[in-house]
């Protein structure tokens, strides 16, 4: 009895043995990787790489020369419009005060001898010789004036060159520079100590500050030209900053240059190899809606990606799955045949380069090979 126990098991496992060696090839023949159409929203995308920064930043320049005496800012302070952020200190040459009071006194002289002009018409006109409205008594009476205001414009100027300001007159001069603008310090470019070249000046004038809103803040970027032919103002933008990369920050473009700037010119080498055809497009992004918690400083690296079509609870499928033959793209479906498989022929939409759109020739949730992984197609 134990003999034909053994016997059996030994035919059954013969027999399995048997059953795997001619189901296994065909099988292993038959064995794909397998993947499923699903709805889902697919975009497609223009990527621009650049900066956040204020919209509007004002750098102080000052009108008169110096040397800067006081600084009452620091970097990083908000500060309101006519407000003080800087004293500078008269720096004039020899030459210059010179020159400064040897034209206040002409100008004192100019004003004596205009005087006595005046008065001795005055006296004529009082003894009736001269009518009080006779044209050199009228023209006297406007030289004084004119002199005068001539003394006063001197007199001014010696003193914000040899004091740093003047009050002279009903406007006070002063050397002190103040804030334009109601905003935040960015850059502070000079110290206590050194010299400022004035606006006025026929070199190019020191920049002493710059501030702006930080309230104002908008992304500048660049975009290929392959892209910037597809954009349009008023298209919806996702901001990643590098400082906050899990992040993603709901904005609007709002400009794109019409005029290209060249990206990744060598400008050392002007031969017509080393220039680069790849025209970069400017483009900027406003209405951004930064979270509050969240520290922004200007010029953050960001990345926009704009949106330049858009398809909601769209059936799709991995790109990978799709075989073309002729440039009409088909999807391969299991069946029973020799092959494991029949090519079905389908319509595509929208892609984003790893998914794509299914409009028509399969059916949500249905199973389709990995053509990728299909060799001999």
């Amino acid at each position: 009895m134990k003999k034909r126990w053994i016997a059996i098991a030994t035919l059954s496992a013969i027999a399995a043995l048997g059953i795997y060696a001619v189901k296994s090839p065909s099988s292993d023949k038959h064995h794909f990787t397998m993947l499923t159409a699903k709805n889902a929203t697919i975009e497609k995308q223009a990527i621009a790489v650049g900066q956040i920064m204020p919209a509007q930043a004002v750098k102080i320049k000052s009108q008169i020369e110096g040397i800067v005496d006081k600084i009452y800012v620091n970097l990083g302070d908000k500060v309101k419009a006519g407000s003080p952020v800087i004293k500078l200190r008269p720096n004039p040459t020899p030459q210059d005060l010179t020159r400064v009071n040897a034209d206040l006194l002409k100008s004192k002289a100019d004003l004596e001898s205009a005087k006595v002009k005046l008065a001795n018409l005055q006296r004529l006109a009082a003894q009736k010789i001269i009518p009080p409205n006779y044209d050199s008594y009228i023209q006297a009476k406007a030289d004084v004036k004119t002199k005068m205001a001539e003394l006063k414009q001197k007199q001014q100027e010696l003193d914000l060159m040899s004091k740093g300001e003047s009050g002279e007159g009903a406007t006070k001069l002063t050397s002190i520079i103040y804030a334009p603008i109601d905003g935040t310090i960015l850059a502070a470019k000079v110290d206590v100590g050194e010299p400022i070249t004035s606006t006025v000046s026929s070199q190019a004038a020191t920049e002493i500050m710059t501030m702006a809103d930080m309230n104002n803040i908008i992304f500048k970027g660049s975009v290929s030209e392959h892209d910037a032919a597809k954009l349009t103002e008023g298209m919806p933008v996702e901001l990643t900053l590098s400082p906050y990369p899990d992040l993603k920050i709901a904005g609007t473009l709002t400009k794109v240059a019409v005029q290209s700037d060249k990206l990744n010119e060598d400008k050392n080498n002007n031969t017509t190899q080393s220039k680069s055809f790849d025209n970069g497009f400017a483009v900027e992004v406003s209405k951004i809606n930064f979270p509050k918690d969240i520290i922004l400083r200007s010029g953050f690296t960001a990345t926009a990606q704009i949106t330049l079509e858009q398809a909601k609870d769209a059936m799709t499928v991995p790109e990978r799955a799709l075989y073309f033959k002729s440039n009409d793209p088909f999807v391969l479906i299991a069946d029973d045949s020799e092959t494991g498989y029949k090519k079905v022929p389908i319509k595509i939409g929208l892609s984003d380069g790893v998914n794509v759109q299914v409009l028509s020739g399969i059916e949500a949730n249905q199973s389709i090979i990995d053509a990728s992984m299909v060799e001999g197609l």
